[in-house]
C-alpha cells in the first residue's frame, strides 16, 4: 500500500556527522529519542538540529538555534516531494504523542492520501461551520483585514477604508443579505442589491457596495469557504464617468455663505438647514485645503502647528501612503483654531470628534451629507466635498492663479505626476517635499477663494501663510 505515497525512513545511524552537514544551517541525524536527549540537543550559534526518531518511522525533531523543539512527520509523495506535516512543539507535545500523531499520518498516506491535504481540508471544513452567512463572512474578512493575515493588493488596507467598508455594508447590504446562508447568494442575489440601490439613485455607492461583495466571496474562496465568486466577472453597476464637477464662483459663494450662516435656509418642505459648526468649519478647510475630506475629518491635534502654519499628515492617513505637508494660510489656521476652541472642553485628540465619542473624529460622510443637503436647500446642482478640491485645482492651475499643474499635483499629493522627470526618481530620490511651491500655491488659492466668497483679506497676500 506505500506505493506511491510512502513515509519517509532515514538510515538508523547518523545521516551526517554534526558539523558537517552539506547545509551548512542544519545538522541531521537519527536516534531513538528518549526526553533526556530531547532536551540535551543544542545546535550550535546561527544552526538548526534535525534529529530523526527511529522507533517511529518518518518522525522528525527539528531544534532551533534559539532552543524551539518542534515535531514533524516527513513523508514522500508521488511527484519525489518530501513534504512535512507539523505535529506539534516540545514539551506540550510529548515523545508518546509525537510518535501517536506520525503513527496516524502515516496510516493516512499508506491508505493513499496526504496528511497535509487531509488536514487542510480538516481546517476549512472546520471554518465553514462558523461561518454559515454572509454576515458571518463579512466578519471573518473585515476581522482578517484588520488582522493584516488578508492583503488583497499586497499590503494592510487602512483604518479609513476599513471604516468606509464597514459602513458601506451596514447601510446598503447588510439588511439585503446578510442572513443568507453563503450557498444560496448567487449572480441574481448580488444583482439584486445593486439594483435596489440605483432604484433609489444611488449610483457610485452601489459600485462600492458591488466591489465590497466581490472582495469578501474572492476572500472566501481564497479560504475555502466557497468554491466560486458570484461577484466576479460582472460589469459594475453603474457607469463609470469621470468626475468633473467645478463650482461656479457665484455656487461658491452661496455655499461658503450657507456655511457661515445656515439659519434661514430650509428646504422645499420647510425643514429647517442643520449643520453643526464642527462640520461647516471642517468643509471650508476642505475648500481652503483642497485636501481630502476623510483628511480633513480625521485631523489631529498633534498633525497641526498653528505657530508654524503647518499641518503634516503621516503616512498611514493618506491615499498613497506617502506622508503629506500642507502649508496653512491664515484664514486655515483661524478655521482650526475655532475648531479647537468649539471641542476643547472634550478633551479629543481630533480637531473635529464625534458627537457620540470624543476618541473618535466625525465620520467623513458627514462632511457629504452636510454638503448634499446644503446644495439641495440653496436650489443649487449636488456637489461633494471631493468637487470643491476638484474646483480649487482647477482654479489654481487656469489663468487667474497661475499655477503650474505639477505644483498642483504636489499640492493634492497626487504621485502620478513627475514634474517631467522619472517616477522612480520623484519616489525613490527626491526628497524635497516642495513645501516652498505649496505654500505659494496655498497662498494664491487663498487670496482667490476669499475674494469669490466676498471675505478678502485686507493683509497682502504675500502675508497669508507667513
Amino acid at each position: 500500500m506505500i506505493g506511491q505515497l510512502q513515509p519517509f525512513v532515514p538510515h538508523l545511524c547518523p545521516i551526517f556527522r554534526w558539523g558537517t552537514a552539506p547545509n551548512p544551517t542544519r545538522n541531521t541525524m537519527a536516534v531513538r529519542l528518549t526526553d533526556k536527549q530531547v532536551a540535551a540537543i543544542m545546535p550550535a550559534a546561527g544552526k538548526r538540529a534535525e534529529v530523526f526518531d527511529v522507533q517511529e518511522p518518518g518522525l522528525l525533531l527539528r531544534v532551533s538555534d534559539g532552543g524551539r523543539r518542534t515535531w514533524f512527520f516527513r513523508y514522500r509523495v508521488a511527484d519525489g516531494r518530501q513534504p512535512r506535516l507539523k505535529l506539534g512543539t516540545y514539551p506540550a507535545t510529548g515523545i508518546a504523542d509525537a510518535r501517536r500523531k506520525a503513527q496516524e499520518a502515516r496510516r493516512i498516506v499508506e491508505a493513499g492520501d496526504d496528511p497535509a491535504e487531509v488536514e487542510r481540508r480538516a481546517e476549512a471544513e472546520a471554518r465553514s461551520r462558523t461561518v454559515r452567512t454572509y454576515d458571518d463572512l463579512v466578519e471573518t474578512y473585515f476581522s482578517a483585514c484588520e488582522a493584516g493575515t488578508w492583503k488583497p493588493k499586497g499590503k494592510p488596507k487602512k483604518l479609513q477604508t476599513l471604516t468606509a467598508e464597514r459602513a458601506l455594508y451596514a447601510r446598503h447590504v447588510k439588511r439585503e443579505i446578510g442572513r443568507r446562508p453563503l450557498a444560496e447568494i448567487g449572480r441574481g442575489e448580488v444583482k439584486a442589491v445593486t439594483r435596489a440601490m440605483l432604484a433609489k439613485g444611488i449610483t457610485t455607492q452601489s459600485n462600492h457596495a458591488h466591489a465590497l461583495i466581490r472582495q469578501t466571496f474572492s476572500f472566501a474562496v481564497e479560504e475555502e469557504l466557497v468554491g466560486i465568486n458570484p461577484a466576479m466577472g460582472m460589469a459594475s453597476p453603474a457607469p463609470k464617468r469621470a468626475r468633473e464637477r467645478v463650482l461656479r464662483d457665484a455656487e461658491f459663494k452661496a455655499f461658503w455663505s450657507a456655511l457661515s450662516s445656515p439659519s434661514g435656509l430650509v428646504y422645499d418642505d420647510g425643514q429647517p438647514l442643520l449643520i453643526s459648526d464642527g462640520v461647516a468649519i471642517a468643509l471650508k478647510l476642505t475648500g481652503l485645503l483642497l485636501q481630502r475630506r476623510a483628511e480633513i475629518a480625521t485631523m489631529r491635534r498633534d498633525e497641526v502647528d498653528l505657530e508654524r502654519g503647518l499641518w503634516v499628515m503621516p503616512s498611514q492617513k493618506t491615499k498613497n501612503g506617502k506622508a503629506h505637508a500642507v502649508p496653512l494660510g491664515s484664514a486655515s489656521v483661524a478655521l482650526i483654531a475655532e475648531a479647537q476652541e468649539i471641542s476643547a472642553t472634550r478633551n479629543s485628540p481630533f480637531v473635529f470628534p464625534s458627537p457620540r465619542d470624543r476618541m473618535t473624529s466625525v465620520h467623513p460622510d458627514a462632511l457629504t451629507r452636510a454638503m448634499g443637503k446644503t446644495m439641495k436647500a440653496l436650489g443649487l446642482p449636488l456637489a461633494g466635498p471631493h468637487d470643491l478640491r476638484r474646483t480649487g485645482a482647477s482654479v489654481m492651475a487656469s489663468e487667474r492663479g497661475g499655477v503650474s499643474p505639477f505644483v498642483v499635483s504636489q499640492v493634492l499629493n497626487h504621485t502620478t505626476d513627475a514634474g517631467g522627470g522619472s517616477a522612480t526618481t520623484r519616489r525613490h530620490y527626491n526628497l524635497r517635499l516642495y513645501a516652498d511651491e505649496k505654500r505659494r500655491a496655498l497662498v494664491i488659492w487663498q487670496g482667490l477663494l476669499l475674494d469669490i466668497v466676498g471675505e478678502r483679506e485686507t493683509r497682502p497676500m504675500g502675508e497669508a501663510c507667513a
